[in-house]
């Protein structure tokens, strides 16, 4: 094999290389936008007051913790994350 024969060898395998990369980011590309178009996007978080006032009555109805305990709980959070946002 002379220097010439080996380097066509090598260009040649560099430009089947890059074709081959090229040609699958392109259609990745193409797929990944069609799947963005038609694919429905997740459902919207639900508010996190909601979830946590179920998840309290529910918790406190099982466990047999006072009710009154949790709202006394709750509004001492409640008026530390106010004045923690005032500072």
């Amino acid at each position: 094999m002379d220097i010439m024969e080996s380097l066509y060898r090598a260009l040649t395998l560099l430009g089947l290389g890059m074709t081959f990369v090229f040609l699958f980011l392109g259609l990745l590309m193409i797929v990944v936008n069609l799947m963005a178009k038609y694919v429905p996007a997740d459902e919207p978080i639900v508010k996190k007051k909601s979830i946590q006032k179920k998840a309290v009555s529910t918790a406190s109805v099982q466990s047999g913790v006072n009710p009154k305990l949790i709202a006394a709980i709750t509004s001492a959070v409640q008026q530390y994350r106010k004045n923690e946002s005032v500072l």
